[in-house]
């Protein structure tokens, strides 16, 4: 009795220190998640009529990176546990998103400058009509 009470002990203690492994990557994971919120972002402006609109469908981004909902969930819940990794991730999705950020503006400041030196000065168009 006495053996079989400590073999039972040393099976659950074995089966609770087994650490599960993520089956997605940290790397592919922050890939997942920069799509993601890049178009949780988009759909965020879907409402507004000034915006071209292009939305993804979150299956479609999953596809994408080859894994399906139930790997990604369980990848999450497997970083969820070491929150040090877990902010790793965060962290690098955020830099990646702040750098996407950086270069959209610097390509709008490149085409406001082009706006801002017309090729054609006013005086050289014709006025048809004038308002008075």
């Amino acid at each position: 009795m006495k053996n079989l009470v400590s073999v039972f002990f040393l099976i659950i203690l074995v089966a609770c220190s087994n650490t599960e492994k993520a089956e997605v990557s940290q790397e592919k994971m922050v890939d997942v998640l920069y799509d993601l919120t890049v178009s949780s972002s988009a759909r965020s402006t879907a409402n507004r009529r000034d915006t071209i609109q292009y939305v993804v469908d979150y299956k479609q981004i999953l596809k994408k990176h080859g894994i399906d909902s139930l790997k990604f969930i369980k990848a999450q819940k497997v970083y969820q546990q070491d929150p040090d990794v877990y902010a790793v991730i965060y962290d690098s999705v955020q830099k990646r998103l702040q750098k996407k950020l950086e270069e959209v503006r610097a390509t709008k400041l490149d085409s406001t400058e082009e706006k801002l030196n017309p090729v054609i000065s006013i005086k050289d168009v014709p006025f048809s009509r004038r308002r008075e």
